[in-house]
């Protein structure tokens, strides 16, 4: 009976340690979508703030181009992002693929930075850049769609 003793109490501090180790990884989580929430809040916030940067905006002021690029790469990044921790799944980065590449501008864009977006490390990261280049390729064939609205809050006719 002594001798169950220690192996008793190694299985109890192997299973204490199993138990910290995922509760550390559901806090590492935690903490992932907490950051991709704040992200893209903080997005939204600066295509408030600057109309300049949201790439289907009707009424952009005249700026920059750089500007609008920039607003497509955060979006993209973002993206990135959640489909890396597998909070995007396929379906849903074409339909935002989609949204972003109805604009000929964005599909211009594509073509001069995507050899350079990304370092393509990964499997997972080839996938996302070749879904990527697809939805953009998809759009050329695609009818132009003008883009959207500016939807004035409040206003009636």
């Amino acid at each position: 009976m002594m001798t169950d003793l220690p192996t008793i109490v190694s299985i109890a501090a192997l299973l204490a340690v199993a138990i910290s180790l995922v509760v550390q990884q559901q806090q590492a989580r935690t903490a992932q979508m907490v950051d991709v929430r704040e992200r893209h809040f903080e997005l939204i916030k600066l295509m408030l703030d600057h109309p300049e940067l949201d790439y289907n905006a009707t009424d952009r002021p005249p700026s920059d181009d750089r500007k609008t690029a920039i607003g497509m790469s955060l979006w993209l990044a973002h993206w990135n992002t959640l489909w890396h921790i597998g909070k995007l799944d396929e379906k849903a980065l074409r339909f935002n693929l989609e949204d972003l590449f109805a604009s000929s501008e964005a599909r211009q864009w594509w073509h001069r930075v995507s050899s350079a977006w990304s370092s393509k490390g990964t499997r997972k990261e080839r996938r996302f850049l070749a879904i990527v280049s697809q939805e953009c390729e998809a759009a050329r064939t695609k009818p132009s769609v003008p883009l959207r609205e500016t939807v004035k809050s409040g206003a009636r006719d």
